[in-house]
Parts: structure tokens; C-alpha cells; sequence
């Protein structure tokens, strides 16, 4: 009898989405990577290729700067290289990246409101948001025999203006749902996240239903077709293409895919993920090899799942850059992978000689904004070195949003813990610098601080975290670490660090 791993190989051997040119079957199994691609929360993200490089950016959510942009050589590492939105406009989800004539754009929705900005490359200049006067979210974008048009969630779509920074037809439901079988348990219909492009003779429209969170079988990946950009659409007898159905699966609510090709007419599919029992990490971008049928659909090939080791779709070696966010803070500037909640103030910080100077601002949480970085660790210990002047208090936290934080605080008061609901203990030693350390033991999460010249100390309240998530606090956020100051002054953080494990 054959074993899952022989039936797997063999699986892959007979599909071409993993026919690499000049390599044997062994060698292509040598080169593998395992999803997450991108660990933490990177939700919404979906790739373009430009040549030979690929370059993508995702929901950016509270976070400022906004709309980073990616660029990678394999599909698989991927590493920011711009930001597309400095300033902070609203909450920003589920952009689209795309290409027509040599202009790149990404339209996208902040406040619920959709905007566009275009550059001439992926990594910019990318010009101010011009508000396209729609209220919808989940926009994509297409061009169709000289006239361009933009889908959204709810099966809309509006004919754009010729320069795509306009509307020239108002919105209109062009798609209706899929029908979800009843035996399904998903959070809603909410079809949303339409993605389009063209192969052969026909539109290729992507989309998803089920809700993004809730149960762990909701999301899933839809795909339609028509000969025009303005449908009638066929639903593909292959629905759904991806849908998680176990909910003891590890990847949960797979859902929102866009399609890719490689330079070798490879082609592959980003989605995104809760993972079991971590969703407080927030939504991960996964990557699934796809084939084509030979009625001209497409479905992930069988045995393939994303829980497994799988070829590299362009020869080389999974690193993942995101799995340390450490910073020395040598500047010149802030590092991309760190954004503030809300607020994207230069005149506020300077980065440089191993400092981040960071003014404080507003007497809490609630009005001073967070600086933080995602990231995608089960447990994970966080160090950072903190100096405050008189009348501030700094710290480092776990951060869900200003109500929802825990972490370890030094200030006027002394050193203390901040529990997940705000309340702080009774204060500890007192003392204008120090050293503070956080330890995520698998979402139970302890607290210690260690005086210049003096040994660590554990302080004696410890936290719990697993219920900072969406299905529990709402808003589509992750858990993530985070610096903040309060009060007057300045605070310095020196030596972030960031490493695998808790100890």
C-alpha cells in the first residue's frame, strides 16, 4: 500500500505546476518550502509579477506607515521595500496591486471609503490617494478592450475613467453568491475580495464567502470565468477551490486567494490563514502551488495541502524574514516592519547611534500611539533596554489595541505590569533605566526587568493572552509586541530584541 508521502510525491510528479524546467522530481524536493511565507499578520496580501520579481502589499489596517510593499525573487521570501501610504487616513484593508500600461496601482479602502494611488514603479513615488467617491471595500481592478473596470465586495463592479483615477459608471451587482451548501458552517455569505485577471479566452474572477473569521470552516476561495471583464460569470464546478473542513486542521479560515504566474508559466495562489490555536497571530500568508485543467479551470493539485513541505517555485531556500524583528536602531531611519497605531508622526522619534527617541504623548494608551512590529512566534521572548526622563513612562507591551495590551512599564511610579484589561498591580523598584523582558510561553506570558549592573527579576504577576483576537475583541487585529511613552520628556529604547522560545 502506498504511504501518504509516496501518494504525495506522486501526486506532484504528474502535476505541472511542478514540472520545474531541468530538475528532477528529488531535486525540486530538496528545495521546499512550508507556509506561513509570511508569519504574523499580513492579511489581504496578493502578488503581482513584474518581469522577474514579484512585489505585493496587504492590509495595513490601524497601522502607520500604511501599504508597505514587498518584493520578492521566489514568491516565498519576501522583504519590504516601500511604503505607498506615509500618512495614517483611516483603516486601510484588502488593497490591489496591480499594473495597466506601464502605471502600477493599488486601489484600496480607508474608512470604508475606496482611493487609488499610482506610481511608475512598485516601489514608488506613489502619489497622494485620490478618493474614487465609492463606498465599498475590496476593490480590483481590470481593463477590458481599452475601457477599465473596478470589482468590489458584494459582486459590484463601476466602469473607471480612462486614466483609472475616476468613475465613469457608478457601482452595479454584477456577480450574485455562490450558493454555500447548507451542510457548510461558515460566519456569513460576505462575498468579498474579488481578484481578476486574464489567461486564453476568459476573465478569471476570484473571490470568497463564508466570512474571514468565526468558525474554523468559514472562509473559502471561489473562482468564476467569462469571455468579458463585465461577466456573465460561470461558476467553476471545481468550488471551492480551497476551504478548510476540518476545524482540527491547523489553517483555519483559509480564504481571500489571488493568483500568480512565474516566468516559467508556473502558477501559484496566496491566501490567507488563522492558525489553530494562535489567532491571536492574526490572519498568515500562505502559498499553494495550482493547475489547470484541461476544460481551462483551476484547482490545487490533489494531496497538496498547506501543512507541508512543498517545492520552491523558483529554486532556492525558504528564510523568513520576518521571524526576527530585532532592531539595533542604527538608523538611518525607522525600520518598515514597525508601524504606529494610528498615528505617523516623524517630528516625533529619531533613529540612530543604536537610539530610538521616542517624545511621549497623551497620559494613556488611548491617546499616546503604540510603535509596534508583527510578529509569528508560538512563544517568543522580547528584550528591550528603556530610559526615561522625569515625568514619562515607557514600556514594552503585547499589543491588541490601546484597551487591550499587556506589558511591563517604567516611569515616575516605578517599574510595573499592565494586565490585559489596564489594571496595574502594585509597583516594583524605582528606577530611570532598566532593561524589561516579556516571555510568550505559548500565550501565557510572564514579565522581568533587570536594573543596569543588577541580576533579572521576575515580576510576580503573569498574564494570559489567547483571548486578544478578533473572534473575541473584533476589529481584525493580532497581538503583536510594542514600545510606547506617555507623559512629558522622552523616553529611549535602546537594543529591541526579539528570539525564539520562552526563556
Amino acid at each position: 500500500m502506498m504511504n501518504r508521502r509516496q501518494f504525495v510525491a506522486n501526486t506532484l510528479l504528474t502535476s505541472a505546476a511542478f514540472a520545474l524546467p531541468g530538475m528532477s522530481f528529488a531535486e525540486a524536493d530538496s528545495a521546499t518550502y512550508r507556509n506561513p511565507i509570511m508569519g504574523g499578520d499580513h492579511p489581504d496580501g496578493s502578488p503581482i509579477r513584474v518581469g522577474d520579481d514579484f512585489y505585493l502589499t496587504h492590509s495595513s489596517f490601524d497601522y502607520a506607515p500604511g501599504l508597505i510593499v514587498y518584493h520578492s525573487r521566489d514568491l516565498v521570501n519576501w522583504k519590504p521595500a516601500a511604503t505607498a501610504l506615509p500618512g495614517f487616513i483611516g483603516s486601510v484593508y484588502a488593497p490591489y496591486l496591480c499594473e495597466h500600461q506601464g502605471q502600477f496601482y493599488i486601489y484600496f479602502p480607508a474608512a470604508n471609503r475606496l482611493r487609488v494611488t499610482h506610481a511608475p514603479h512598485p516601489t514608488g513615488p506613489w502619489s497622494e490617494p485620490v478618493d474614487l467617491g465609492i463606498f465599498a471595500i475590496d476593490p480590483c481592478h481590470i481593463a477590458d478592450n481599452g475601457r477599465r473596470f473596478l470589482y468590489m465586495a458584494g459582486g459590484q463592479m463601476a466602469e473607471l475613467t480612462a486614466d483609472g483615477l475616476g468613475v465613469k459608471v457608478p457601482p452595479k451587482v454584477v456577480l450574485t453568491p455562490w450558493p454555500v451548501p447548507a451542510s457548510i458552517r461558515m460566519e456569513c455569505t460576505c462575498l468579498e475580495a474579488p481578484k481578476i485577471f486574464r489567461r486564453g479566452d476568459y476573465f478569471y474572477l476570484t473571490v470568497a464567502e463564508g466570512g474571514t473569521a468565526g468558525p474554523a470552516t468559514s472562509h473559502m476561495v471561489l473562482s468564476a470565468r467569462s469571455k468579458s471583464a463585465e461577466g456573465p460569470w460561470e461558476w467553476s464546478p471545481l468550488n471551492p477551490i480551497v476551504h478548510t473542513t476540518d476545524r482540527h486542521a491547523r489553517w483555519m479560515s483559509t480564504g481571500h486567494g489571488r493568483l500568480v504566474d512565474t516566468p516559467e508559466g508556473r502558477w501559484y495562489m496566496t491566501l490567507h490563514s488563522y492558525e489553530n490555536g494562535y489567532r491571536t497571530l492574526g490572519r498568515q500568508l500562505l502559498l499553494l502551488p495550482v493547475e489547470w485543467t484541461t476544460d481551462g479551470w483551476y484547482r490545487i493539485p490533489v494531496g497538496v495541502e498547506a501543512d507541508q513541505a512543498l517545492p520552491m517555485p523558483i529554486p532556492g531556500t525558504h528564510q523568513d524574514p520576518f521571524a526576527d524583528p530585532s532592531d539595533d536602531f542604527r538608523g538611518p531611519g525607522l525600520d518598515l516592519k514597525w508601524g504606529f497605531w494610528h498615528e505617523y508622526d516623524p517630528s516625533r522619534f529619531h533613529v540612530g547611534d543604536g537610539k530610538l527617541v521616542l517624545a511621549a504623548k497623551g497620559k494613556s494608551l488611548e491617546d499616546s500611539p503604540a510603535l509596534t512590529t508583527a510578529v509569528g512566534g508560538h512563544s517568543y521572548t522580547l528584550e528591550v533596554d528603556i530610559e526615561v526622563e522625569p515625568g514619562c513612562e515607557a514600556g514594552l507591551l503585547l499589543f491588541y489595541d490601546p484597551a487591550h495590551a499587556t506589558g511591563i512599564l517604567l516611569g515616575p511610579d516605578g517599574i510595573g505590569v499592565r494586565l490585559g484589561n489596564g489594571y496595574v498591580p502594585e509597583r516594583l523598584a524605582k528606577a530611570t533605566r532598566a532593561t524589561l523582558r516579556i516571555v510568550n510561553d505559548d500565550q501565557e506570558v510572564d514579565f522581568h526587568y533587570r536594573l543596569p549592573g543588577g541580576e533579572w527579576t521576575r515580576c510576580p504577576s503573569s498574564a494570559e493572552v489567547s483571548g486578544m483576537q478578533h473572534n473575541v475583541l473584533g476589529a481584525f487585529l493580532d497581538l503583536r509586541p510594542a514600545l510606547f511613552a506617555t507623559g512629558s520628556g522622552h523616553a529611549t529604547f535602546r537594543a529591541f530584541r526579539y528570539r525564539e522560545g520562552a526563556s
